[in-house]
């Protein structure tokens, strides 16, 4: 399988995770993975300048690829925090559309939904310090929608357009079934296949991740990796970490 052993969605002790970001590190190389990105959330991290100093420090005791990220989140009407990525030395940003206030969601029929997502992924993919969209359509644990084929396919088509268009990459992200609990893991890794190898055919790049919290999830990325290989992706369609 021609693809890269990268996992570039991680989170520490700086955030939600459970573990210090020497050990995420470790546990990468321990899985003999090419590269690893630490991605704490951004309005969780504090001081911004010591997490990106304490990765970069780490990073020099190990032999892996070790990218400084963050996660970030809208904070009110489709904006997006501005981080300052190259003043604070940050290799990748991921965007999630969902924010601390989106549970009002729920509340909302399945159309308005879509909506809310159709100009957040806008909002994400005009974003020039946002390099990846995170977990595409992790939709499935609001009521309107129960599988990824209740995903309408104009939607689909709107994130691939403005994915080619904004240059963003699409993670792959292994933990994607989590977002479906109400749907066959089987059935829902055929739908999602289904988009990633229609996302393939129009021109647009992929990254892969676990979104892990903890050592334990660190390269967990063969449901990623196979959804991929199984698309027809090669490793020049996945983000090349070497230019970060």
């Amino acid at each position: 399988m021609d693809l890269p052993s990268i996992d570039l969605h991680t989170h520490s002790v700086y955030s939600d995770g459970k573990n210090c970001i020497r050990d995420m590190i470790r546990q990468a190389e321990t899985n003999g993975l090419d590269a690893v990105a630490i991605t704490d959330h951004y309005h969780k991290i504090g001081n911004l300048s010591q997490y990106v100093n304490e990765i970069k420090e780490e990073a020099e005791n190990f032999s892996i690829r070790v990218l400084v990220g963050v996660e970030i989140h809208p904070i009110e009407d489709f904006t997006l925090p501005v981080v300052g990525k190259r003043t604070h030395g940050i290799d990748l940003i991921l965007a999630d559309p969902l924010g601390e206030a989106s549970s009002h969601l729920n509340q909302l029929d399945k159309e308005r939904i879509l909506e809310y997502f159709a100009k957040m992924y806008k909002s994400i993919c005009e974003n020039p310090e946002v390099d990846i969209i995170a977990h595409p359509f992790n939709l499935g644990r609001f009521e309107e929608i129960r599988s990824f084929s209740d995903i309408d396919s104009w939607l689909l088509e709107h994130i691939i357009k403005e994915a080619r268009k904004g240059g963003k990459f699409l993670e792959v992200m292994s933990g994607m079934s989590w977002w479906y609990p109400r749907s066959r893991v089987d059935l829902f890794t055929r739908e999602y296949s289904a988009f990633i190898k229609e996302a393939l055919d129009g021109g647009v790049k992929f990254s892969i991740g676990s979104d892990a919290h903890c050592v334990h999830g660190v390269g967990n990325i063969s449901w990623s990796r196979k959804v991929l290989w199984e698309a027809g992706a090669t490793r020049n369609d996945i983000i090349n970490v070497e230019l970060y």
